[in-house]
């Protein structure tokens, strides 16, 4: 007999992840319905989950994770973040399910680094804000709830709206236009693979593991310095050179401020063997040699 295992926002760049190594787990059974399938703002689309997944598990992953959309439409993000995840905590209740909730570590205001697992959440932004507000409702409602406070991660092909997914079609039409100088700020992260996240993940959850974690790649990286890695993966090395600029040159369109420097210890992860986290460099040629993206590589120039 299998485990159960709900994941929602299962078309995200996690929960695509998580179902895509699910199958690296026989003893668990995961399904991750798209938000089309499961809209968490919603209890009755919840509700039809109960049968399934009574005295398993949910990894929450809906989520609103842009911090510019969070911040000009609060109220979506509230209902989305906030309340969905207070109806997934419902759901769980009731079918007396474990709950993991994936965390971001923009709940921090990196005034230390590494950051201890004990440092107090200080977000800087409203997103980090209803982040820390929904890990409250989990946590208040669920003591055992498994908490994953998770690095800036890339992943899910099309479905990448973080750095690295967002990066790459920018940095290519700049080619295009005959640019061979491209300006990256020096903010300071661990880039993480959705993959790596996904399979440590589901790796505790076939352990049973509860409490709160911290994970992340092992590693740290400044924008500037994975857009140059993002170069040479593609091949655009003698195409377009990339130019370190202080972060504050670059952000003016943010409207959620975010940590100059941003880098997780995963002391309990080591402590308890569990970390299957990996390099940041050789996870995102992985994760770039994937077909999707051989639309933007190049031929070396003759």
């Amino acid at each position: 007999m299998t485990i159960a295992v709900l994941v929602t926002g299962g078309r995200g760049m996690l929960g695509r992840a998580l179902a895509l190594e699910a199958g690296r787990f026989p003893a668990l059974t995961v399904h991750a319905p798209g938000r089309d399938e499961l809209d968490v703002r919603d209890p009755a689309a919840l509700d039809r989950w109960a049968d399934r997944i009574a005295s398993g598990w949910i990894i929450h992953c809906a989520a609103r994770v842009d911090v510019e959309g969070c911040a000009r439409e609060p109220e979506a993000a509230r209902e989305t973040i906030v309340t969905g995840t207070r109806n997934a905590v419902a759901l769980a209740k009731r079918v007396g399910a474990r709950f993991v909730y994936p965390q971001s570590f923009l709940t921090y205001d990196g005034a230390a680094n590494p950051i201890p697992e004990d440092e107090p959440p200080r977000p800087l932004s409203f997103y980090g804000e209803l982040k820390l507000e929904a890990e409250r409702e989990v946590t208040a409602a669920i003591p055992d709830a498994t908490i994953l406070r998770m690095a800036g991660f890339f992943g899910g092909e099309e479905a990448d709206k973080n750095f690295v997914g967002r990066i790459i079609p920018v940095m290519r039409a700049a080619i295009d236009r005959g640019e061979t100088r491209f300006e990256v700020g020096d903010r300071a992260w661990q880039p993480t693979w959705t993959n790596d996240l996904a399979f440590n993940t589901l790796a505790l959850v076939a352990a049973g593991a509860s409490g709160s974690y911290q994970m992340a790649c092992r590693g740290e990286a400044t924008f500037a310095q994975i857009a140059a890695e993002i170069v040479r993966a593609l091949g655009w090395s003698d195409r377009l050179e990339v130019v370190t600029v202080a972060a504050t040159a670059v952000s003016g369109n943010e409207l959620g401020r975010r940590p100059d420097r941003a880098v997780l210890s995963c002391a309990r992860l080591e402590a308890e063997g569990r970390n299957l986290q990996r390099d940041w460099r050789a996870t995102l040629h992985a994760y770039l040699s994937h077909p999707f993206f051989d639309r933007y590589r190049l031929e070396p120039a003759r």
